[in-house]
């Protein structure tokens, strides 16, 4: 998995502390990409579903998203920011 782009998203979490971006892939994921992520934090991933979606949580932050898209979110608590450098690496 390639991540070409990221951006702040526009889903509204600010209020609550939370930052959240959206993380642009060069392809969409596959459930290899999915599957990678694992080791990251706590996994979900609900392959059965018509649109498989996946969800990791972790201390002070969450990623989530669905299989065939092109990118996926992560949101992190906005006094734990340095997370978003450490999840890129890890996703690389």
């Amino acid at each position: 998995m390639k991540i070409i782009e990221i951006r702040a998203s526009i889903e509204q979490c600010n209020e609550a502390g939370w930052l959240a971006f959206d993380f642009f892939t060069a392809e969409p994921l596959t459930e290899a990409d999915i599957l990678a992520m694992k080791p990251i934090g706590n996994f979900l991933y609900l392959s059965m579903l018509k649109a498989p979606f996946f969800k990791i949580d972790g201390d002070y932050f969450h990623i989530k998203g669905i299989k065939g898209n092109d990118y996926f979110r992560i949101a992190v608590h906005k006094e734990y920011i340095y997370h978003i450098e450490k999840l890129k690496s890890k996703l690389r």
